[in-house]
């Protein structure tokens, strides 16, 4: 089990709380959980009062009756102009290159980073690309909705079997992925929803 510091620890569990997470490292610190973290699990619970407290001891606030009128004043000159305003060619809207170099990987646990590529805002489907060290693994988890896996360099290991380079492997939604992992390193293409539920280890 990954330990970590008291700083990491602390930091973690405030950002889990916020939700302010990424996706896989949100799924790294919530299987750091199963896997039976005390003290993670007691950080984690100090925060969630926190801000649980903080939500309730904002008082509401009517704006000013002047602000009501002037949004509602600039909503209708917005409505007014619409119609003559030149909305950009359909090609700046419908199209996205992501080259290479760009984007940024994250750590998201030991031995493990990733890359956003894109997140389908109607189906909540994410396209990430995963960087695994040699000897990592991801632990036993079910999938939430389909996941699709495409493998681009190494070895990757999933379904008791061993996928290389141009393998695709896909799970349904409610399947049990017992840990995957890789031997020397893989890059791996994964397009699946935004979560899925850890579980401990059989």
């Amino acid at each position: 089990m990954h330990r970590y510091s008291q700083q990491e620890m602390t930091e973690r569990a405030s950002l889990y709380a916020l939700g302010a997470l990424s996706q896989w490292e949100a799924r790294a610190f919530e299987e750091h959980l199963v896997e039976g973290c005390e003290d993670c699990r007691a950080e984690l619970q100090s925060f969630k009062e926190v801000t649980r407290e903080i939500a309730l001891a904002t008082p509401e606030a009517l704006p000013p009756a002047r602000v009501r009128d002037r949004l509602l004043s600039l909503v209708a000159e917005e409505d007014g102009h619409s119609a003559s305003r030149h909305e950009p060619p359909a090609s700046l809207q419908m199209l996205m290159t992501l080259r290479a170099g760009e984007g940024r990987w994250i750590d998201a646990a030991r031995g493990i980073s990733i890359k956003h590529l894109f997140t389908d805002p109607q189906s909540g489907m994410v396209t990430t690309l995963v960087k695994m060290k040699p000897g990592t693994r991801i632990p036993l988890h079910r999938h939430r909705g389909i996941e699709q896996c495409y493998v681009i360099e190494g070895d990757f290991h999933a379904d008791n079997q061993q996928l290389g380079p141009g393998d695709f492997h896909c799970a349904q939604a409610g399947s049990v992925h017992e840990p995957v992992y890789t031997v020397a390193g893989a890059l791996v293409l994964i397009i699946a929803p935004q979560d899925y539920d850890a579980l401990a280890q059989r």
